[in-house]
């Protein structure tokens, strides 16, 4: 069996050794490389080339968040999970918006952490209850149902679907979206199609001008 090859960053040394003899107990883990920095996780990523990176989110230099959207926006092969102490739906919401594949408490007990390893080493996404919650949360939260279409009908658009329109009246490309969204090409080619669905447009001239008229252009 190919052992997941693992990067571990956080700034806390007694946590990152205990991680490292929690991970040895187990044969499919290898432990390639560990950062007490951001700037040095990122360099480590790039170098070691590692299958999962397991990333604090408070650390100096560079914090998680900013570690992430750097993997991101450089389109580096890793899968991340985020370890953290914090539970606050923001943090977790964050980490998830910046391209994390899973989000864990530094509580959680030992089968949830092997867990949430193997499940972004298949290249799935882990939520665990706390995350989803916040993710449901978040959801009802950034939709809205007072957009109507050209003939006058009210339209269900998300927050991301309303986030795009504005990007798309500032003359952005879909892979400018994509790359500032920190999504991919085809997400937001996706969300182009539903969004002209919804409205019932043909077109981007419509949608600019729509979104012109419905003062959903950026400030």
């Amino acid at each position: 069996m190919k052992k997941i090859k693992i990067l571990l960053a956080d700034d806390h040394t007694i946590l990152r050794d205990g991680l490292k003899t929690l991970l040895t107990t187990e044969s499919n883990y290898e432990i390639i490389g560990e950062a007490d920095n951001g700037a040095t996780a990122l360099k480590l990523v790039e170098e070691l080339n590692p299958d999962v990176l397991i990333l604090d989110i408070n650390m100096p230099q560079l914090n998680g968040l900013e570690v992430l959207k750097s993997i991101r926006q450089k389109k580096l092969p890793v899968r991340v999970l985020v370890l953290s102490m914090y539970e606050a739906e923001r943090y977790i919401l964050d980490s998830f918006s910046a391209g994390a594949d899973g989000y864990l408490n530094k509580m959680a007990n030992m089968s949830d952490f092997f867990d949430a390893i193997n499940t972004i080493a298949e290249g799935k996404q882990y939520v665990n209850e706390i995350a989803s919650k916040a993710l449901l949360s978040d959801l009802r939260k950034e939709s809205t149902d007072n957009i109507k279409n050209e003939k006058g009908e009210r339209v269900f658009l998300t927050f991301r679907e309303i986030e795009i329109i504005k990007l798309i009246a500032k003359g952005m490309t879909s892979q400018e979206i994509a790359d500032k969204l920190f999504i991919s090409y085809f997400t937001v080619s996706k969300h182009r199609k539903n969004i002209l669905h919804k409205l019932k447009m043909k077109n981007t001239a419509e949608l600019v001008n729509y979104a012109i008229t419905n003062n959903l252009t950026p400030p």
